[in-house]
């Protein structure tokens, strides 16, 4: 069936164009931290993720809509959302003050404890392991049978070799602890943690609206559309706030991938 496209309705078509663009409009901005201006800082549109880096006197300049939410995000201060309103629009200027980001470790339960320490410091039991006593002469390093090959018989073990707990062997110890293992496990089961918790950073960092609206990915999809995204290096892109980067890597990602699972 074909539509003929009247003289009105073109009429309205450009009226709706030309009103869409007026409402665009390019606010200036100034970042602080500190009562200083602050460079390098991210802004960026999540709604059409469009984004700019503020100078090296903490200004920048973006185009934005009525309701679009600007990302503001910086390595060493904390990230905030900023929602565009009439009455930055009518102003077109902004000013941002960055609250400084702190690391906090993780909670650590100590059960036992009053929160007095007089009568926390009463509790301490009383130290039962029994005392050495004894003399150590540094001659004997030399009457220490040396069953290492990495030793030679004509020099006294490596003081190192023998105090390190991951290479200990030899002198005085009745075991060889070779940890290479258990410390590659450890390293595994890190990147791991960290290829588990990135996706949900990034998700709730740029929000849900920014994969479902903008780059059209269903909100079941997300997490297997980040997993397509990893060979880009999209982890180490957000753990170095290269947010622009990562945006726009993931635009171009999510065009590949709709035509991946389109295909499917």
């Amino acid at each position: 069936m074909k539509i003929k496209l009247t003289n009105t309705t073109l009429l309205l078509l450009f009226t709706f164009q030309c009103f869409s663009q007026e409402n665009a409009v390019e606010i200036k901005g100034i970042i602080y931290g500190f009562n200083e201006m602050v460079s390098n800082v991210h802004i960026i549109n999540l709604n059409t993720g469009i984004g700019t880096i503020s100078d090296d006197d903490g200004n920048f300049e973006i185009e934005v809509r009525l309701n679009d939410k600007l990302l503001i995000s910086s390595i060493q201060y904390e990230r905030q959302y900023i929602k565009i309103t009439e009455k930055i629009l009518s102003s077109k200027e902004i000013s941002i003050h960055l609250i400084p980001s702190v690391t906090i470790l993780d909670e650590v339960m100590i059960h036992g404890l009053s929160g007095d320490l007089t009568v926390d410091l009463a509790k301490i039991p009383e130290d039962k392991t029994p005392k050495m006593n004894f003399k150590f002469d540094k001659n004997d390093l030399y009457k220490i049978p040396l069953y290492n090959n990495t030793f030679s018989s004509n020099k006294p073990p490596s003081v190192e070799h023998m105090v390190n707990p991951i290479t200990l062997n030899g002198a005085g110890a009745g075991a060889t602890f070779n940890n290479y293992a258990y410390i590659a496990e450890m390293k595994l089961k890190k990147n791991l943690k960290l290829k588990k918790e990135i996706p949900v950073k990034i998700i709730g960092t740029l929000g849900e609206r920014f994969f479902t609206e903008t780059l059209h990915i269903s909100k079941d999809s997300i997490h297997h559309f980040l997993t397509y995204c990893e060979t880009r290096n999209i982890i180490e892109k957000f753990n170095k706030n290269e947010l622009l980067e990562l945006i726009e890597i993931l635009q171009e990602e999510s065009i590949a991938y709709h035509k991946l699972t389109k295909n499917e």
